[in-house]
């Protein structure tokens, strides 16, 4: 009897056993699911002296008007931050979205919007959303250029992302921990003489505490039957600590040529450094365009975040931005302040 009833334990425990392997290997091979929702708020306050006859140059329209009597304005925006994921045993498949509500205005806009799907050593990413930095800014609070766009300034970004109706897919590969390579794809097509096509390797390679980085695009932007731009440009730089600062630099250069207007080359240098709450940076910009005198921008900003009450998500950033430029018609001077204010939820 006692060795029937030994041989019965000895069974329930092997039976149990047995499945509380089977369970874990099934937990193993299920995918983890995970979907997470946060966002922050940002809202600017600015004001600037005018310049001579300066507001803030959109570079969409390649316009900018105004007086010398200066600005004093507000905005900003609060963004929601959506992120489902799901992780398999060797592979993974992603999806962001990012809306945003601003402070001014009824039109809702939107920051990231995306699929990536792929394994640990390559992926795949398509829709709305920004490829590798090839000219960081460090904290870019208020970064904004005198010269109204005759003096230009190129960061190696015109197929980084984020533009409106296009296609964007990003290529990835990770060789090693060392190395990450990109490759981006645009394409737009209305009709037979309206598209756009773009094309943008980049590389980003890590040598002890310094991340090099270099990278290539190209533009092809049909408006119509007879207007056509095309650009071509490259960045390099490098991002690496100097004692407990972290500092950027960076240098670029494009080429671009468009229908009934001048040829131009644009060379750009970017240093900036960011210790602690303290931040700033220097851009200089020269544009050839085959004038005698050639267009050129000079931009110095810099940055002081606090924190709101010791709360760590909720920070005022302090930030000051002057410009001159020279050889060009009007704007060639430009000094404004921002007070920002953060809060992530």
């Amino acid at each position: 009897m006692k060795t029937s009833v030994r041989l019965s334990v000895v069974s329930s425990l092997a039976v149990l056993l047995m499945s509380a392997g089977a369970m874990a290997a099934d937990a193993a091979a299920s995918p983890s699911k995970t979907f997470t929702i946060g966002g922050d708020v940002q809202l600017d306050i600015t004001a600037d002296d005018g310049g001579s006859g300066f507001t803030v140059y959109n570079a969409a329209t390649d316009d900018a008007s105004g007086d010398s009597g200066g600005n004093f304005t507000h905005g900003g925006r609060i963004k929601l931050n959506a992120v489902g994921e799901i992780k398999g045993e060797d592979y993974f498949i992603k999806g962001v979205a990012q809306p945003l509500v601003p402070f001014q205005g009824n039109d809702m806009q939107y920051e990231d919007v995306y699929l990536q799907m792929g394994r640990e050593k390559w992926d795949a990413q398509i829709g709305r959303f920004e490829a590798f930095n090839l000219f960081p800014l460090g904290n870019d609070t208020l970064i904004t250029h005198a010269g109204a766009g005759e003096a230009k300034v190129y960061e190696a970004n015109k197929v980084r992302g984020r533009k409106d109706d296009v296609l964007h897919v990003a290529l990835h590969s990770n060789p090693s921990d060392q190395l990450k390579l990109e490759m981006g794809l645009m394409a737009n097509k209305t009709g037979s003489n309206d598209s756009f096509t773009g094309v943008r390797p980049a590389l980003q390679y890590k040598v002890g505490n310094t991340t090099l980085h270099a990278g290539f695009e190209s533009v092809s932007d049909k408006a119509s039957a007879t207007t056509k731009l095309t650009q071509n440009g490259i960045g390099l730089g490098a991002a690496f600590k100097v004692g407990t600062a972290d500092v950027n630099a960076s240098v670029s250069r494009l080429k671009e040529k468009s229908t009934g207007v001048a040829d131009a080359d644009v060379t750009s240098f970017g240093v900036n450094m960011k210790r602690g709450g303290l931040g700033g940076g220097w851009i200089n910009s020269t544009t050839d365009n085959g004038a005698a005198a050639k267009p050129k921008v000079n931009t110095l900003y810099a940055t002081y975040t606090v924190p709101l009450f010791s709360v760590k998500d909720a920070t005022v950033t302090f930030a000051a931005n002057t410009s001159q430029a020279d050889n060009v018609v009007k704007d060639d001077k430009l000094n404004a302040v921002r007070m920002r204010f953060d809060y992530a939820f």
